[in-house]
């Protein structure tokens, strides 16, 4: 009767313990299903401790990993759908340099998120790109991040006279940039 009643108990406190709730936040759901573990814990790490800082800090989105193309390294589909260039994630977790330009990419597409931007006409996407660069500069900054990195890539992308493409309009974004991180 005492290994029955020991037995109950244990499975008891099992059941409790899984559904106790920790007020630790849902993770973050990262596609595809079957990526490394070990890049699935990098990728959510760098993208809640951004969203800790956001709007809405309890807000989660799902990310996909894949090869996007076009020169972009990220993109917003939705209020919660992101995709990452997944090249840049895995440069990201063994080199520095490429571990900031995914944290800018990540600050960018989680400023379209928060603002809710869906792809639009190009005059209306380049506002929506201002804006969502404005939003990422704001998080460096509330993480206490090198807000200088954002215009130091935009002038290496006007130094080499690259433009993705006439959405993304790279000269408008340095100057936005420089003054919002002149205070920084």
């Amino acid at each position: 009767m005492t290994n029955y009643l020991s037995s109950v108990i244990v499975i008891f406190a099992l059941i409790g313990c899984s559904t106790f709730n920790t007020g630790q936040p849902d993770g973050i759901k990262v596609f595809p299903r079957d990526t490394n573990p070990k890049t699935r814990v990098f990728i959510e790490r760098e993208f809640l401790q951004i969203i800790a800082v956001t709007e809405s800090p309890e807000w989660r989105p799902t990310v996909t990993l894949e090869h996007i193309g076009r020169g972009w390294v990220g993109v917003t589909y939705g209020p919660s759908d992101i995709r990452i260039e997944r090249s840049l994630v895995e440069l990201a977790m063994t080199d520095e340099a490429a571990l900031w330009a995914l944290r800018r990419t990540i600050a960018h597409e989680i400023g379209h998120a928060m603002s809710g931007h869906r792809f639009t006409t190009t005059a209306r996407q380049q506002m929506n790109e201002l804006e969502a660069d404005a939003k990422g500069i704001e998080y460096f900054k509330r993480l206490g991040w090198p807000c200088k990195l954002w215009v130091d890539n935009f002038a290496r992308v006007l130094k080499r006279g690259y433009d993705i493409d006439a959405e993304h309009d790279t000269k408008a974004r340095y100057d936005q940039a420089q003054q919002l991180c002149s205070t920084a």
